[in-house]
């Protein structure tokens, strides 16, 4: 990873950060701002809160973040972000199935 690709924001670790922060964020500013529950709480109890219909739905911030990157012609960081969306797909079918 050169400093280059680091300033040109095109490098699959950039992508995948970015995939794996923001849709983690929204979810708590979402939580937060519409119900009495934290983060903490519903990590702690996934299945009483439905954290992954929360998930669900903030990952579609991932779709907007990959049309951006594609955009902006930005590959490898678009690809950082599809990573990270089954990163995302991979605890979920986690909690679907052992939880």
């Amino acid at each position: 990873m050169s400093k280059s690709d680091l300033m040109k924001f095109n490098h699959i670790a950039i992508g995948v950060v970015i995939g794996l922060i923001v849709p983690v964020t929204a979810m708590h500013f979402i939580l937060s701002y519409y119900s009495n529950f934290t983060l903490g709480f519903l990590i702690e109890n996934p299945m009483f809160s439905g954290i992954l219909d929360d998930l669900k739905g903030c990952l579609f911030i991932n779709l907007g973040i990959f049309f951006l990157f594609y955009w902006l012609k930005k590959d490898k960081s678009a690809r950082g972000v599809v990573f990270a969306t089954f990163l995302y797909g991979a605890l979920y079918i986690y909690y679907m199935f052992f939880m």
